[in-house]
């Protein structure tokens, strides 16, 4: 009898342990679950890595063209352009003529070096080069002290070609065109870089306009009658 009622508590044991195997194995399921969800997000974010990586690829590309364009604008020197030539046929060609004789003439150009048969010229001239033309674009405005005034304006490029280090010179007058004062400033413009290095903030292109403002001092109770403005520029490269 003892050892029956021994054999039924050991099953009585044995059966909530196997209730509590059975109930763990669920965890494992959740577990598993979870373990795969991680997964999916992991690879959105290799993804999302990867279109991230793609647009710093992008931008490097964008902001390094200029760099390489400016090294190969370097190493190609671009021929100096002093003649025009129209053949029969209407084209024209730009360049700097190396040689000529009775029969061809070789002109180097953007391309490279051509060789023109003369049966082909139709005229053959200097080229007009393209040039900057700095102009008032509007009024000077004039803010008058006792003894300075200051003037304010705006300078245009109305040329084909970039200015550089524009400036403007203002003379002050009085009634018996005598100059009481003079004083000049150079126009804030673009930035340019010029193949030597050499770095400037007073480039105007083109059709560009930037302000200017002088102040000019004189000695007190003179009488301004009237002012010339003068505008100079110079042209590199």
């Amino acid at each position: 009898m003892k050892t029956r009622n021994l054999f039924v508590a050991l099953l009585l044991i044995a059966v909530p342990t196997g209730l509590a195997f059975t109930q763990t194995a669920k965890p494992k399921s959740t577990t598993a679950q979870k373990f795969f969800e991680t997964d999916k997000s992991i690879e959105e974010l290799r993804k999302e890595l990867a279109d991230i990586r793609q647009q710093i690829r992008a931008i490097e590309l964008r902001t390094s063209t200029p760099e390489i364009r400016k090294e190969i604008t370097k190493l190609v020197p671009v021929p100096e352009i002093t003649h025009e030539i129209i053949l029969n046929n209407g084209t024209v060609v730009k360049g700097k003529i190396i040689h000529e004789d009775i029969n061809k003439i070789i002109v180097q150009t953007n391309i490279g070096q051509l060789t023109i048969s003369k049966t082909d010229v139709r005229i053959s001239r200097e080229a007009e080069l393209p040039h900057a033309k700095c102009i008032l674009d509007g009024p000077i405005t004039t803010k008058i002290f006792e003894d300075k005034t200051t003037y304010t304006g705006r300078i245009k490029n109305d040329g084909a070609r970039r200015a550089d280090f524009t400036q403007i010179r203002l003379q002050l007058f009085s009634d018996a065109a005598k100059l009481i004062a003079t004083d000049s400033v150079i126009v804030a413009g673009n930035y340019h870089m010029f193949p030597s290095g050499v770095q400037t903030d007073a480039s105007i292109e083109p059709g560009q306009s930037f302000n200017f403002e002088i102040t000019i001092s004189y000695p007190e109770k003179s009488k301004v009658s009237y002012y010339i403005p003068k505008i100079s520029w110079e042209e590199f490269d």
